[in-house]
């Protein structure tokens, strides 16, 4: 049967969703990457990764998907932030041979050099953007020129009627990203729409629409 949440557990739940804290938070963490990834493999394979390819993701969540990642081609190394520790120490668990490195970061300044890396990715994670405008100016400076960013998200159009949502969450549509990046050397080159039906982190079976955006660096 399906719970039913009071008021108080919704703004609780979506504290978790904005950054996982404790038990709890690894309990939503593995929620979190159940119903997402659909849409993390397909934004995987929209980032078309080559052999040797550097690749950036914030917001890894407990990093289930990894291993998607990792044979998507030969010798990809891959670097994973989080603003959330228990997400971070849920991600040193996994067997990364060495091809894996994780850290923490304040949702803001990356930890990483100028043009370091290929690929950026990130998943349902734009909601939570403490300040944007900053965060997509580090993105822009850590991809190598003609790097490409892949930003999935759910549409605002979906978000909007789901119970949890409230104050933390910044939705987005494909159009406010044009604003987004208009001060900056990044361009929308493509995107595509997706739907998938799922059990929302409520209980309710939901057909969530979503897009994914791909973005270069000129």
């Amino acid at each position: 049967m399906k719970q039913k949440y009071t008021e108080q557990e919704l703004r609780e739940l979506e504290a978790q969703l904005s950054c996982p804290r404790g038990e709890n938070g690894i309990e939503v963490g593995h929620k979190m990457n159940e119903s997402n990834i659909g849409m993390t493999k397909n934004t995987i394979q929209f980032l078309e990764l080559e052999n040797n390819d550097c690749v950036l993701e914030l917001g890894h969540g407990n990093c289930g998907h990894l291993e998607l990642i990792l044979r998507e081609s030969q010798g990809i190394k891959y670097f994973g932030i989080e603003i959330s520790e228990a997400m971070w120490e849920e991600a040193q668990k996994m067997d990364t041979k060495g091809q894996a490195k994780f850290k923490l970061y304040d949702g803001q300044i990356i930890p990483y050099p100028d043009n370091y890396f290929d690929r950026v990715f990130t998943v349902n994670t734009i909601y939570f953007w403490a300040n944007p405008e900053i965060l997509i100016t580090e993105i822009e400076r850590v991809l190598k020129a003609d790097g490409t960013i892949v930003l999935t998200f759910a549409d605002k159009s979906f978000m909007k009627h789901l119970p949890f949502v409230g104050e933390k969450f910044r939705l987005f549509e494909k159009e406010d990203l044009l604003s987004l990046t208009e001060n900056t050397n990044l361009r929308i080159i493509d995107s595509r729409s997706e739907s998938d039906e799922i059990e929302s982190k409520t209980g309710d079976r939901v057909l969530r629409k979503y897009t994914m955006a791909k973005i270069r660096k000129q």
